[in-house]
């Protein structure tokens, strides 16, 4: 059968991913939609020949998906001794796209430490080319989202959030105190 446009995406809407734990491999298909729609193809429109192989390639991949085991305990089995409760979130970007990952990090009396996914959020970057600073900070903000909602949502005693990323430039943002910085990070 012909691969058109409408097809991919209706592939890539039906992965059911909530939590966003497949977000990277689902963002590869993304990508694949967006260049179509930079080279302005029509819904209909056959696929070309380079396209094709990567969403070929990316199909093969799909039903690897079911294979994915995630712990879904938070709590580790002995909570009693738990001592800390510490959301730890991870954000970074590139010219294709931008994300933050979140965990929780419990520690119990003894010093052992358990770690957990908890939810990741990722976006394409804009078709318009947007400089990789902007795009840093993006993933900054999905970050402080991701920590909004994870201390809404779970009913644990969080004792501290830590934000990292490797960017210099949302340190510096962040960080300095001139008034039309802030203005610009606040939007």
């Amino acid at each position: 059968s012909i691969v058109i446009k409408r097809g991919i995406l209706s592939i890539t809407s039906s992965v059911y991913d909530p939590l966003g734990i497949v977000t990277p491999f689902v963002l590869k298909a993304k990508l694949i939609l967006q260049g179509l729609c930079r080279h302005k193809f029509g819904w209909d429109d056959p696929i070309p020949e380079e396209n094709l192989k990567s969403w070929q390639a990316w199909l093969q991949e799909l039903p690897k998906i079911k294979q994915l085991e995630i712990d879904c305990c938070f709590k580790p089995l002995n909570s009693e001794g738990t001592t800390s409760y510490q959301m730890h979130h991870f954000s970074d970007a590139s010219q294709q796209g931008f994300g933050a990952v979140t965990y929780l990090r419990i520690t119990d009396q003894s010093d052992a430490v358990k770690c957990t996914f908890v939810m990741g959020k990722s976006r394409l970057a804009p078709i318009k080319p947007v400089r990789i600073p902007r795009l840093e900070l993006s993933a900054a903000v999905i970050a402080m989202r991701l920590d909004r909602i994870s201390r809404n949502d779970l009913t644990l005693s969080i004792t501290e959030s830590f934000f990292w990323t490797d960017s210099p430039c949302v340190l510096w943002y962040i960080e300095n105190l001139d008034k039309r910085f802030q203005t610009f990070v606040a939007n």
